[in-house]
This record gives structure tokens, sequence and C-alpha cells, in this order.
């Protein structure tokens, strides 16, 4: 762990003209000025300059401005930035390819679910009818179905 003298982070210069940047080539996409990007993140204009200015230490982009910001333009390189400053890497989901075992895992959890439905629902019609509590555990189990059916979808898709 780094020794911590200060009790705030000074702004990073290149992750506020990386923010700069990105608002600039996206606000031109987006058809919009750089005022309506800042009313769209729900600042002035000159208070998203201020908070992009690194001399301006006082004003900093809070994280709900810097997720705004992010969902606004769709561009994802200053928090790419970010990671890599912490070594991480960015990866999106659909980006990480399942490996054989992995469906495996996935098939043999779906092939769990359905038996738990099957198990539930002939518990509950055992003696010719189902009242509402057994009726909610089968449907409980359907959730489950319908949750692992739906990532093994996911997982195929990108494989």
């Amino acid at each position: 762990m780094k020794d911590i003298t200060h009790n705030k982070h000074p702004k990073d210069p290149k992750l506020c003209k990386l923010i700069r940047k990105t608002i600039t080539v996206n606000r031109k996409e987006l058809g919009l000025e750089f005022e309506d990007v800042a009313h769209e993140i729900g600042l002035a204009k000159g208070t998203l300059e201020n908070k992009l200015k690194p001399s301006m230490d006082a004003n900093d982009m809070t994280i709900t401005e810097f997720i705004h910001f992010l969902e606004l333009t769709g561009d994802y390189a200053a928090l790419e930035y970010i990671a890599k400053e912490f070594d991480f890497t960015l990866v999106k989901d659909e980006d990480v390819k399942p490996t054989c075992q992995e469906i495996h895992v996935l098939v043999d959890n779906l092939a769990m679910e359905e038996g738990d439905v099957f198990r539930v629902a002939k518990e509950a019609l055992r003696d010719g009818k189902i009242d509402a509590a057994e009726k909610a555990k089968v449907q409980l189990e359907l959730d489950e179905v319908v949750k692992a059916a739906l990532e093994l979808k996911k997982k195929l898709k990108v494989m």
C-alpha cells in the first residue's frame, strides 16, 4: 500500500483532459453543445469547466457526475484510464469468452435446477392439489431454471 501523506489525491491532469476530449468528441456525435452536456450531467457549464481544470482542486467531479458522463457519452476511455492507474484492465462481459468447462458447469446447473422443479412440482401434486405455498415454491424453482437458462444462453452467444 502506498504511503498516504495527504487527505486528498490531487486532480489528475491527464484524466481531466481525457474527460474534456471525450465530451468534445461525443457531443458532436450527440448533437449537443458543451453546455447541454453539463446540464445532462446536472451541472452548469462553468461548474463543469472548473471541475475539469486540474488547477481547480476545490472542484472535483463526483462519482455520480462521472457515472452520468459515462452513460451520456457511452465512451469508457476515462474509466479504462482509471482502471490502468490501479493496474486493472477493464473488460466488457461480452468480451470474455467462456471455456468449454464453464459451459459444462452451466449445463449441469440448468439440469439440476430443472430437477428441482420436477421434484417440487411432484411433491406439490402428491395430494392432488396445489396450495399457495406449494405454488410459490414451484414458481421460485421455475425462476431459477429461467435464470440458469438465460446465463447459459448469454455465454453461448459470446462463445
